[in-house]
């Protein structure tokens, strides 16, 4: 006889107690397959509870596939398979998913794995007081969560049936409309129907490479660049060719002479406003060189505007997308770098047959954006708040900035690094001059005057031997932001001691 114990007053449903214990019978093999069970009136009588309540718990034991049944016939326990425990996932798989994975995704394993440039080349020890001038998040302190909440409340009173379904594949049209007229302020003078809502820039970058990248196509990119968008290059099978950097930016005059020589040419990836990590923002003369020479070999810009907002000194030039009359340029923007990381809401501007592709792209990878993160973050600007944040970080950032490009000529010794006082943004980027101590070594002796850097080279496609650093003022006030560089240059000295 199938024993079973009901507790009315316990908070789980009476039919789920019968399943739970049916379930571990079976498990347990005191009910065996081929068995009756009790006929629903039976077991309800027996345990003294509705009838309607055993059917139930029958149906979910169905459903679960522990008991099968036909008309006019005897509800029996069924053969299956046990459920899988996490003791039994200890034993090892039939599946190679090593061998089982693509070239692609493999390449962006093993980069995941060796993949730390804000964990200082993979040192985990964190002192307490450890000053973080790796980390490019943004201060949280400064984050304007109840104008923002407010935002949110509206939007789900005023439109939350709507926006709980699915959205438009290029994103909320009324947050397109205002990007579309706010880029007007960088002289970008497009339409909503060229603008694609993505989930952060970094999206927006993967979304671009689908449309762009085939296994063996050349693409060209500042060297160093940002860290992040290496491995997605490496996924797509890319080649790489880094183009340095000196203090204008891209070295055009080698660009143009390895376009002149090169085939099967892809595209170009550019960061021309405080670019990440260096810190440098090209000059007007620059861009137009670098839009014409892309022009003239018919070659897609990748223009990623990810610090647009931050020209707190006002001395930035346009966007090159403004300059963009022959539609090659491809604009990413995002709010992640002024106003919440966690929105994930950036965007693709470009020409109407090119945003109708990547969403193309977008609609079967991912659907859209979510709808009422955008209905928020729109109602947010709308109200004007994005205006006034902008305004408040504006102030709050150049006061830091001057802060740390004057506790680096107080402190750093200027015979051992250099560097180039940005004009706005969060990076400052450190040459180490002719430093021959390992990295490992160089690390250790950083952390053990607690305070991190970025190890500069995490930023390049391939092997350098001179060292590098970049430093982020994001999330420290003024006082941790000169302690942290005053360490950092005592941790440089040490190195070079060492060296």
């Amino acid at each position: 006889m199938m024993l079973l114990n009901i507790n009315k007053v316990n908070p789980t449903p009476v039919y789920m107690q019968i399943v739970k214990q049916v379930q571990d019978l079976i498990e347990k093999e005191a009910l065996k397959p081929g068995e009756n069970m009790p006929s629903t009136r039976a077991l309800a009588e027996r345990l003294g509870v509705h009838r309607t309540t055993v059917y139930k718990a029958y149906e979910e034991l169905w459903a679960l596939g522990y008991i099968e049944s036909t008309p006019g016939s005897y509800t029996k326990i069924r053969k299956r398979n046990k459920i899988a425990r996490r003791e039994d996932k200890k034993t090892a798989g039939i599946i190679n998913w090593k061998t089982a994975s693509s070239v692609g995704s493999s390449i962006i394993y093993n980069e995941y794995n060796k993949y730390h440039p804000e964990t200082n080349n993979g040192f985990s020890v964190r002192h307490p007081d450890l000053i973080d001038l790796s980390r490019f998040n943004l201060d949280q302190t400064l984050f304007p969560l109840e104008e923002f909440r407010k935002s949110m409340n509206r939007v789900l009173c005023e439109k939350g049936k709507d926006l709980l379904n699915y959205g438009d594949h290029e994103g909320y049209r009324p947050l397109r409309e205002y990007i579309a007229n706010r880029l007007q302020i960088h002289e970008v003078d497009i339409s909503a129907d060229e603008i694609l809502i993505t989930n952060g820039s970094q999206n927006g970058i993967d979304l671009a490479l689908k449309l762009l990248a085939e296994p063996g196509r050349k693409v060209y990119i500042e060297a160093p660049t940002y860290s992040a968008v290496l491995p997605l290059f490496k996924y797509y099978q890319l080649e790489l060719i880094g183009i340095p950097m000196n203090n204008e930016g891209m070295d055009l005059a080698l660009l143009e002479k390895r376009l002149e020589n090169d085939g099967n040419t892809g595209f170009i990836y550019t960061i021309p406003n405080f670019q990440n990590p260096t810190g440098i923002t090209t000059c007007q003369n620059h861009r137009e060189a670098l839009l014409k020479l892309c022009e003239k070999h018919r070659l897609p810009i990748i223009e990623d505007g990810f610090e647009e907002e931050m020209k707190y000194y006002g001395k930035v030039s346009l966007p090159i997308k403004s300059m963009d009359k022959n539609h090659i340029v491809i604009y990413l923007g995002t709010f992640s770098k002024v106003l919440f990381p966690g929105v994930r809401i950036g965007w693709i501007a470009a020409e109407k047959d090119c945003i109708s592709r990547i969403t193309a792209i977008k609609r079967f990878s991912e659907l859209s954006s979510s709808p009422v993160i955008q209905a928020a973050i729109h109602e947010f600007c709308r109200q004007g708040c994005y205006d006034l944040h902008i305004k408040k970080i504006h102030r709050i950032f150049r006061k830091r900035m001057q802060t740390a490009v004057s506790a680096l000529k107080a402190y750093m010794p200027a015979d051992l690094v250099s560097w180039k006082e940005p004009v706005g943004g969060y990076l400052i980027w450190l040459h180490l001059k002719d430093c021959k101590i390992s990295s490992e070594e160089m690390n250790r002796i950083i952390l053990k005057h607690n305070v991190a850097a970025s190890p500069g080279e995490f930023y390049f496609h391939d092997l350098r031997e001179e060292k590098y650093f970049r430093i982020s003022i994001s999330t420290l006030d003024e006082q941790r932001i000169t302690e942290g560089i005053k360490r950092f240059a005592s941790a440089i000295r040490e190195i070079y001691k060492n060296s």
